[in-house]
């Protein structure tokens, strides 16, 4: 009988002793045979280390990084698993997703696999709140379109460690997006992915998240990452990429008006309405037609059928 093959697990941490563990048992109770759990520590100042001791089948590097994603290449280096996963500290796996993952894997020719993702948080009362759903209803193939518009939910994906070796690491020069740019090389490198319509991770909003947080009230702005990404690709010759992200500034521009508006921040949305012109001439009638599009999709979500 062959060897079950390894599957990787890399999670960046800093500082997070009061979160850490949850994470390390969710990759415990999949029961999987053949796990090797990597935890990249940052320097941690608080008691991280010391809860990690409790459990010596981790992998524990302590060395200091850039940033979130440098912390993740770093452990991509070590990982010796023919697959790989990426866990947050502040997050957890759902029960019994490795054993989804290996199955699908079983499939020779294919790259990644995609599972679905929830979002949730824990109230003023200690009780756990779900507020979202991703993935479950909606296309996770790598092309433009739906790396630029949708969730990456990069963490409710596995990949063959070959994948990273075709594509490179993530570019640390983006904090924050790093892993949509990533997944957006993978669209140009027709790395293959398959969607599992079972839920495999869940992402938790709290106050220290880069990504899920709560902070309402604040003037929507662009994301430099974003804005980045998109003045990087738009110099690309294929026109696909060009078109995918002049929309994506579109949308994103005046999703920004949009709200600047709602807000009363208007001086705010004069200044979208102008960036989104300079960039694009049509800027205004394009979003206004992403926004009826949008609108009609939403409707039919919620119609009977």
């Amino acid at each position: 009988m062959s060897p079950v093959p390894l599957i990787s697990i890399v999670t960046p941490s800093l500082n997070r002793a009061h979160m850490i563990e949850q994470a390390i048992q969710s990759v415990l109770e999949q029961k999987d045979p053949n796990i090797e759990h990597i935890i990249m520590d940052g320097g941690s100042t608080d008691n991280t280390v010391e809860i990690l001791s409790r459990y010596p089948h981790l992998k524990v590097i302590q060395q200091r990084d850039k940033n979130l994603y440098d912390a993740i290449n770093q452990g991509l280096q070590i990982a010796k698993g023919e697959f790989v996963g990426l866990l947050n500290s502040d997050d957890v796996y759902e029960p019994g997703c490795f054993s989804l993952v290996r199955e699908a894997f079983q499939e020779r020719t294919l790259d990644s696999i995609c599972g679905a993702a929830d979002l949730y948080e824990y109230n003023a009362n200690g009780r756990k709140v779900f507020l979202s759903k991703y993935g479950s209803d909606e296309d996770k193939s790598l092309n433009f379109q739906n790396v630029m518009w949708g969730m990456p939910i990069i963490n409710a994906r596995f990949f063959r460690r070959s994948v990273f070796e075709r594509v490179g690491f993530f570019d640390i020069t983006y904090p924050i997006a790093a892993d949509r740019e990533w997944l957006l090389r993978c669209a140009l490198k027709g790395i293959t992915v398959k969607k599992v319509n079972s839920l495999f991770y869940h992402y938790q909003q709290h106050s220290q998240s880069l990504t899920f947080h709560n902070r309402r009230g604040l003037k929507p702005e662009l994301n430099p990452d974003y804005v980045s990404i998109i003045w990087q690709y738009s110099a690309d010759s294929n026109p696909d990429l060009k078109k995918a992200c002049r929309d994506w500034h579109t949308w994103m521009t005046g999703y920004a008006l949009k709200e600047s508006i709602r807000q009363g921040y208007l001086y705010h949305a004069y200044q979208m309405l102008k960036r989104g012109m300079s960039y694009d001439s049509l800027f205004f009638p394009r979003y206004l037609g992403q926004w009826l599009s949008f609108r009609v999709k939403q409707r039919q979500r919620v119609l009977p059928t």
